[in-house]
């Protein structure tokens, strides 16, 4: 969930662009003497672009739709494809943001669409990866919720609350996490089935290079395990996370506070067709938090279609309690339908019915559409 109170607090700084700048020419200049077959083998890039729509057809704060277009670009220079040593990798990605909330008229507290954010242009990562054996070490600009907190069953759900707990979303509003990103270092370790992770980050992710050093920090810990049961396949994820910030800034960038959270997932095939369960917690009971605990579940199923093998659909429960508010909780039911149209291009409609939107809103009824391109 991000505010119009953070509007005024993002803005591009140079520092940003002057860091990106300089490592480029500095790979730049060390590459030069290269084999450029080696180099040219060695840069990979992406590019994603999403736009969708969100309808609030009835209830919430006010009837009313709004639109949203999302951009990310970004390269990869991997060393061992470099001919230089084995394991390494600089990633740099690009994130713009068009848009306006669909929170205003529907009035939710978990947000119904995952890639709302500030109307921005932004450096959104800048790191190096060093892979030794079964350790890897990343540092630099990185979205921790890329590697903490994430399900894989449930990443096509379009509310917030699927892939960021909103235990930690809500009460920690400059937490690592889309659209925002902050300067950390983090290791994990994997081996018989186990990953072991952990993760030390700026406390202010609106802010990344404005005086990081100075505006808190976030640490995170993960424990995993994946294995075979009944012939499916699980993962079972554990996680702390502990935010320190200093009095000036806890109003805008989040309380010292901490909390858990879990994610457990399952999938397995029947009759051709591939199926995921997922099923997610999160506690942060410290009475200075507004959302002291969530229950999210759902199931997703691909490959139910002959003629369409790249398909997909699901249905997803999101409930968070609220303290303070006239109901007790807030609760969304999701379901979505992800058509893959041509290659590398998804169309994907998508339903929520929010009950109680903020703990005070009428029950709201929201479609959603979202037409997904992504290139590499």
């Amino acid at each position: 969930m991000y505010t119009d109170r953070h509007v005024t607090m993002c803005r591009t700084r140079r520092p940003v662009w002057l860091l990106c700048l300089g490592i480029c020419a500095l790979t730049g200049q060390t590459v030069s003497t290269a084999d450029a077959a080696s180099l040219s083998n060695a840069f990979s890039w992406n590019l994603h672009l999403s736009v969708d729509g969100a309808d609030n057809f009835s209830g919430g704060a006010a009837p009313g739709a709004v639109g949203n277009a999302t951009g990310k670009a970004g390269f990869a220079f991997n060393t061992a494809r470099a001919g230089w040593w084995s394991g390494g990798r600089l990633v740099t990605e690009f994130l713009a943001i068009k848009n306006s909330s669909p929170e205003k008229y529907v009035g939710d507290i978990q947000g119904v669409n995952n890639l709302t954010g500030l109307n921005r242009g932004a450096l959104y990562k800048l790191y190096y990866r060093q892979n030794m054996g079964n350790a890897t070490l990343r540092a630099g600009l990185i979205s921790a919720n890329d590697y903490f907190d994430a399900s894989g069953v449930a990443s096509r759900f379009l509310n917030v609350s699927f892939g960021f707990t909103p235990t930690i979303g809500v009460n920690v509003p400059a937490a690592s996490s889309y659209p925002f990103s902050s300067l950390g270092v983090m290791g994990s370790y994997s081996a018989h089935g186990w990953t072991a992770m952990g993760g030390v980050f700026a406390g202010d992710a609106i802010h990344p290079l404005q005086n990081p050093y100075h505006r808190g920090d976030m640490i995170l810990l993960e424990a995993d395990r994946s294995g075979s049961v009944d012939g499916g396949h699980y993962t079972v994820k554990v996680g702390a996370w502990q935010n320190s910030q200093i009095p000036q800034y806890q109003s805008a960038l989040g309380n010292d506070t901490s909390g858990l959270y879990s994610i457990e997932e399952y999938r397995w095939k029947q009759d051709g067709m591939a199926w995921g369960g997922f099923l997610e917690l999160g506690a942060a009971p410290n009475p200075v938090n507004t959302l002291p605990w969530y229950l999210g579940a759902g199931l997703r199923l691909r490959h139910f279609w002959l003629a369409r093998p790249g398909d997909s659909l699901g249905i997803g429960m999101a409930r968070a309690w609220l303290r303070g508010t006239l109901h007790r909780a807030e609760t969304d039911v999701e379901c979505y339908y992800s058509a893959k149209i041509i290659s590398h291009l998804y169309l994907q409609p998508d339903v929520q019915y929010v009950i109680h939107p903020s703990g005070s809103y009428p029950n709201a009824l929201v479609g959603l559409l979202r037409l997904r391109m992504r290139f590499s």
